[in-house]
């Protein structure tokens, strides 16, 4: 929306932005939390539990309409198909990632994410940079390239998340799909597989639902939750707030992973990657500074 939208109206999209945002940078407490579930059976859960929230959801929005007409495009659902395909590695390498204790790494691949995202936009979508900008995105592909130089085994789980994302959220931009009707059949694609391994592991129950005690269970049937709320969320600030403010929120939830990373559960972060979080960190600062103005002549 453009600055002379009301105060309210963005009063409520920073509110729900910065709700979203809040959420993703706390996720890491929850999966720790369930970190006793094999990363694939937690993503099982929150596919599984996703679905009936997003109905709930789609309901009350009136929104079925918007899933039916997707449903008869086949080409909108060929897209969507590869989407989830791309999505659902995310989300498991995520998941692998915080239970494994690589919160840091899973923090600097959402820092990454979004100059990933400016690069697609430069190569596919014929954008352009200012000078500045153009500094900025070099001196994160700067940082990207030392990361990956450092780590010997292959490409860090922070490169992987950073590009699956943006490249996701690159080929949701060119279909017509709003988020939730996306998300729903995302996971709808996904439902069948998710409760078939989900029965498998479990030997015919729903995987290690049921095998602890009762708060255990409710924290992963909320999984489904977990996942889709900021995303409703993000999608009200987005409609309410310019696409520049959003970019610099967005950075408040890999913020908040990397300090829960480090202070609370004890990661370590040594002098190697302070180099590339001070990089993105300096890319990040550098293309988000205001624009300036050029100066009005005066007549005589």
């Amino acid at each position: 929306m453009p600055d002379r939208a009301p105060d309210a109206h963005r009063a409520a999209g920073y509110a729900a932005a910065f709700g979203a945002f809040l959420i993703w940078g706390l996720t890491p407490i929850y999966f720790k939390a369930v970190a006793a579930v094999p990363p694939l059976e937690l993503v099982a859960h929150r596919v599984a539990w996703s679905v009936p929230f997003l109905a709930v959801v789609v309901t009350a929005g009136r929104g079925w309409p918007a899933v039916r007409m997707a449903l008869a495009r086949p080409r909108t659902m060929a897209i969507l198909g590869v989407t989830t395909l791309i999505i659902a590695g995310n989300w498991f390498l995520f998941t692998w990632a915080i239970t494994s204790g690589r919160i840091v790494e899973a923090s600097l691949g959402y820092f990454l994410g979004p100059l990933a995202s400016i690069a697609l936009a430069l190569v596919f979508l014929g954008e352009r940079l200012d000078r500045r900008r153009t500094i900025a995105l070099l001196l994160a592909g700067a940082a990207v390239l030392y990361e990956a130089a450092r780590v010997s085994e292959g490409p860090s789980a922070a490169l992987l998340l950073g590009a699956s994302f943006a490249v996701y959220a690159l080929i949701r931009k060119r279909i017509a799909v709003d988020s939730v009707t996306g998300l729903l059949i995302e996971t709808l694609y996904l439902l069948p597989v998710a409760l078939g391994y989900l029965l498998w592991v479990g030997d015919g129950s729903l995987g290690s639902l049921g095998t602890s005690d009762p708060g255990f269970d409710l924290l992963l049937l909320v999984g489904g939750t977990i996942t889709t709320t900021p995303l409703l969320l993000f999608t009200i600030g987005a409609r309410r707030l310019d696409l520049t403010t959003i970019g610099f929120l967005q950075y408040i939830a890999p913020s908040i992973s990397f300090l829960l990373g480090v202070l609370v559960y004890g990661e370590s972060f040594g002098w190697e990657r302070a180099v590339t979080f001070a990089a993105i960190w300096a890319a990040i600062l550098l293309a988000n500074l205001p624009a300036r103005r050029p100066r009005q002549g005066t007549s005589r």
